[in-house]
This record gives C-alpha cells, sequence and structure tokens, in this order.
C-alpha cells in the first residue's frame, strides 16, 4: 500500500490535534482532581470535627468508619476503632437495651434514638444520646448502621438537678398547703398542678385549662377583680397578690389566696406563675376574732353605758325623792306664811326662785332617766323631749310611724340617747332654726333621720369624732346596735342617717 508524502503529513497534524486535545483534557482532569480532593478535605474535616460522633457499623455492630469526634468520646485512636464491636463500650447491663436499639433501628425506616450510659473505661463513663437510621450498602447490599453519639452528660444532671429542686420545691409546697399555677391570658391557657386542683375539689385530669373555666369557680363579685389583676401593664413588673371566694367543683365555699409574677418566656412569650393556698380556715379564724373582739368591744361599752344609766336612775331617784319632796314642802310652808303674813313681795321673789329651782330639779331628773319613757313609752317619749326643747327661733318637728315598744327599755334607751345627743350637738353647734327627726320602718330596717338647716359641719367627722364630741358617743351606740352611720353635711344644714337592721334589735 503506497502513502504519499500529503497523506502522512495530513495524518501527523491529526495526532497533533489529538495530543493538544488530550493534554487539555489531561489538565481539567487535574483540575477537577484537585477540587474534588478539597471538598473531600473540606468534608473530612466537617466529618471528623463535627459536634457528634459519626459512626457505620454493619449488621452485628463492628464498626466500618468513625469520625475523630467519636474517638475522643470513646478515648481510643480513630484507626484503633475499626473492625472493633460498638459493643464493648457499653457496660453488661446495658448491653440489652443497645441491641433493642439497634434491631429498632433495622426493622424502621425513621430515626430511633435511646438515651444510654457508655463506658469506654474503667475509670470513665458518660451518659450518651445515639440516634440511628439504617442503610443497605449499594455495592454488597448488607445492613449497615449509620450512628450518631452525643455526650449528654451535663444536660442530664441539669435534667436530674432540676428534678431534685422540683421535688424539694414540691415536698415544701405540699407541707405548707401550697399549690402552683401557670396562667397564659394570650393562649387563654391555665395550668393547675395536683394539689391546687385538689383545692378546688376537681378530679385528675378533668380540668381542660381554659381559663374561662377556671373563671368559672370564682364568685361573681370576684370575678371582675381577679381578671383585672392579671393586666399586663407594659413597662412595669406586673404583679399579682390577692383574695377572693369560690365555690368548688363539690358545692364547697371556699377563700383562697394567690400570688405571682409575670414571666418572660422564651420568642417573648409572657404569663404568670404562682401559688395558691386555701385560706378558707384562717380566714374564719380571723373573722371570728374581729367579731369576739368587736363583742367583747360591745360588752364593755354596753357596761359602760348600763353603769351610767344605773347611776343616773340613782341620782334620779334621789333628785325626785327627797330634794324635789323638801322643795315642795319649803313651797308650801312659805306659801302658808304668805296667807298670813304681809310680805308679798318678798314671797313672790321666793317663790319664783323655788319654781326655778323645782324646774331644773325635774330637768335634770329628766336628762339623767327620762321615765316619760316607762310611762308613755318611746313615741311619746321623742315628742315630749321636741316640744319640751324647742324655744322661740328653733323648732323641733318629729314623725315617728313605727311601733318600738316592742323593742327592750335597754334599746329603747339607746336610741333616745342617740336622739337626745343629736338635739344637743345641733342646739349648741348647727346655729338652726329647725330640727326635723323621722323614724319609720323599711324592709326590715329601722330608719332614723335627722336634718337641720344648720351651718354644717366645720370640720370633718372623722376629726370630730377624734376631739371628743357628742358625735363619738353617738357611735359607740350604734355600734352597739349593729347599725350604720352616715353623714351629708354642707352650708345649706345637715342630713344624718341611720340604719338598724330590725332582727339586730332585741325584742321584749
Amino acid at each position: 500500500m503506497n502513502i504519499s508524502d500529503h497523506d502522512i503529513s495530513v495524518l501527523l497534524n491529526e495526532l497533533q490535534i489529538f495530543q493538544l486535545e488530550l493534554e487539555m483534557q489531561n489538565e481539567e482532569l487535574k483540575v477537577s482532581y484537585q477540587l474534588l480532593e478539597a471538598e473531600r478535605a473540606k468534608l473530612a474535616g466537617f466529618f471528623n470535627h463535627a459536634p457528634v460522633g459519626y459512626f457505620i457499623l454493619d449488621d452485628i455492630g463492628f464498626i466500618h468508619e468513625a469520625n475523630q469526634t467519636g474517638a475522643d468520646l470513646l478515648k481510643v485512636q480513630r484507626k484503633a476503632l475499626f473492625d472493633k464491636r460498638l459493643h464493648s463500650f457499653f457496660e453488661a447491663d446495658h448491653l440489652d437495651a443497645f441491641n433493642n436499639f439497634l434491631e429498632k433501628v433495622s426493622s424502621s425506616s425513621q430515626r430511633q434514638y435511646i438515651e444510654i450510659k457508655m463506658r469506654p473505661q474503667a475509670q470513665y463513663a458518660f451518659y450518651a444520646r445515639i440516634e440511628g437510621v439504617s442503610i443497605r450498602d449499594l455495592v454488597s447490599e448488607k445492613l449497615q448502621y449509620y450512628i450518631t453519639v452525643a455526650d449528654i452528660t451535663e444536660s442530664r444532671k441539669a435534667q436530674q438537678k432540676l428534678l431534685d429542686t422540683s421535688h424539694r420545691l414540691e415536698m415544701t409546697l405540699s407541707a405548707s398547703d401550697t399549690g402552683t399555677w401557670t396562667m397564659d391570658f394570650k393562649r387563654q391557657r391555665m395550668f393547675l398542678d395536683e394539689y391546687s386542683n385538689s383545692i378546688f375539689e376537681i378530679e385528675p385530669g378533668a380540668f381542660d385549662g381554659r381559663i374561662r373555666n377556671f373563671l368559672s369557680f370564682i364568685q361573681p363579685q370576684d370575678r371582675e377583680r381577679v381578671m383585672q389583676a392579671f393586666e399586663v401593664t407594659p413597662g412595669r413588673v406586673n404583679k399579682v397578690e390577692l383574695e377572693f371566694e369560690i365555690i368548688t367543683k363539690k358545692s364547697t365555699r371556699k377563700v383562697i389566696y394567690a400570688q405571682g409574677n409575670e414571666i418572660q418566656g422564651l420568642n417573648d412569650r409572657t404569663y404568670f406563675a404562682g401559688i395558691i393556698m386555701d385560706i378558707t380556715e384562717k380566714t374564719t379564724l380571723a373573722r371570728e376574732a374581729v367579731r369576739l373582739q368587736e363583742e367583747n368591744q360591745r360588752n364593755i361599752l354596753s357596761a359602760t353605758f348600763n353603769a351610767q344609766e344605773k347611776e343616773r336612775l340613782q341620782i334620779s331617784s334621789a333628785l325626785h325623792d327627797s330634794i324635789c319632796q323638801i322643795l315642795y314642802g319649803i313651797k308650801i310652808n312659805l306659801q302658808s306664811i304668805q296667807r298670813t303674813h304681809d310680805m308679798k313681795t318678798e314671797f313672790n321673789s321666793v317663790n319664783l326662785l323655788l319654781d326655778q329651782v323645782i324646774r331644773e330639779t325635774r330637768e335634770m331628773s329628766y336628762e339623767l332617766t327620762p321615765s316619760v319613757l316607762r310611762d308613755f313609752g318611746f313615741a311619746a317619749g321623742i315628742q315630749e323631749m321636741g316640744q319640751r326643747l324647742s324655744v322661740p327661733g328653733f323648732k323641733i318637728v318629729t314623725d315617728i310611724n313605727a311601733d318600738f315598744s316592742k323593742l327592750n327599755d335597754e334599746k329603747q334607751l339607746y336610741l333616745f340617747r342617740i336622739i337626745q345627743e343629736l338635739i344637743n350637738n345641733c342646739m349648741k353647734h348647727a346655729q338652726a332654726s329647725l330640727a326635723e327627726i323621722k323614724m319609720f320602718e323599711e324592709e326590715g330596717w329601722l330608719q332614723l333621720i335627722f336634718k337641720d338647716n344648720g351651718k354644717g359641719f366645720g370640720v370633718k367627722v372623722e376629726r370630730s369624732l377624734l376631739n371628743g364630741s357628742g358625735l363619738r358617743s353617738i357611735k359607740n351606740r350604734i355600734f352597739l346596735l349593729n347599725g350604720i352611720m352616715d353623714f351629708e353635711s354642707s352650708s345649706l344644714g345637715t342630713m344624718i342617717k341611720i340604719r338598724i337592721k330590725y332582727d339586730n334589735l332585741p325584742h321584749n
């Protein structure tokens, strides 16, 4: 076969072109290889220095691959791990748990995890969270386990510490009969612990956690106040401390004390948390102590007033039975002398003086013990007092339209003294020309209204009470009658309203 020089030249040129293309492809392959090597080194760095240990196990647990973090966790050289079973790094009593874990991994397509104690060395152990999935090798089709191992010893210690603290707190709260609660008004959810549920007499698991259902236990008069206590005010630390009454699930009435603080949680979540106590017994005892104190004070005041009235009765009897009789005798004798002698002017003066003494003595006797109450009854006694004390420039009008004779003598006297003191205060201080006294019964209440057209109180009523005015005596007697006193005073006059529950007044 003859090849021309031209053909040889063409062939050489083509060979040169192929050589250039191969050299260019070789350069590209070198660059690609370098890039791949760099990526491999990068991935190897990630793999070896990952925050958790990575292991690839065969179907019976031998280690085929591990990163440096895994080797460091197990306290061995990385190369020494290969072809060594991961089982060897567990205590004997944890092997069954690890085998069960691998069985779950092999039978599930989902990631599985276990928290378990590992002991690579006799003097070294740690708690690990192991996660894994099972994958079949593409070439050998053998089952492999891809495992991650993380040291959770510190978190376990913190968790145990938290559990211990929680347990101690629970014991402390239980010993002090105190429960805990959390409330999230934004989500309208609430949590009550077991003891809090027992306070509300709720069966375990029966409370659905809705705030509206919690509020349904609270008495209507306290519900709005409780809701307002949990209103968040921006810019300050919000605290809750309140007492309220509830009706429990079993219809038991209780008094509850709740205390808590606003807490800023994760993601700017705001909620309240605190404690809750059943203070029903404590409140009952406190109220009973107040009642006993008031009863004791009432008894002391009653004894004081009774002693005063007894003393007045003795003085009144002495004045009426002794002094007045003597003065009457003197007057009769003087009148006899007057009839037989001509000393008319002198004896007229004596008579006038004696009339004055008798009048003042009667007035004093009346002030000490108003016999008109015994002789004619309560209503007549008040009307007589109004007529007797009315003078030119000051008139007293009485309007009594209830039967008070069924009240016992002591209480009638208390009411009489109250009205007497009101009139005296008005005459001394009010500069009034008219005083009105109304007494009536309305819906089981005894109503006493005293009204004048005077100048009113110059100072506050509280100050008048402190200064020892007659108002204090009035207030004490109203206290003995379990009554209520209200004042309305201005430059146009004063109105005093006294209300006493009729059932509170002992009857004859």
